[in-house]
């Protein structure tokens, strides 16, 4: 789930560099087409894998919060419930608002693929 390289494949245009997750260390997902993008600049709040990882967007273009949480779920799998809160630095609640089906269909397609196995 926290394996940066599976985001980096998982997420489309976008790269996610930084160390290997734990309290207080950042990464950045650099989204980009071309010389044109931004720095998703986040860090680790709290770590206690496998079960929970709180991670902060800091940058100057998205902020946010995402909370994971695993649990098994009695039948040998893994739960997952990821809740994320986001937005983005000059862009008015309204308009963001307007994206933001289209911003969960992406993630939960880009988590979907994360969390597939090998």
């Amino acid at each position: 789930m926290w394996d940066l390289d599976r985001h980096t494949r998982a997420v489309p245009l976008t790269a996610v560099q930084g160390p290997p997750p734990r309290p207080g260390s950042t990464f950045v997902a650099r989204t980009a087409v071309g010389p044109v993008g931004f720095d998703d600049v986040m860090e680790v709040r709290e770590w206690d894998p496998p079960h929970r990882a709180v991670v902060v967007k800091v940058g100057r273009v998205v902020r946010g919060r995402i909370e994971a949480r695993l649990t098994p779920d009695g039948a040998g799998r893994t739960r997952v419930r990821w809740r994320q809160e986001v937005g983005a630095a000059g862009v008015p609640r309204p308009l963001a608002r307007l994206a933001v089906p289209a911003v969960a269909a992406g993630y939960r397609r880009s988590l979907r693929r994360i969390l597939e196995v090998p």
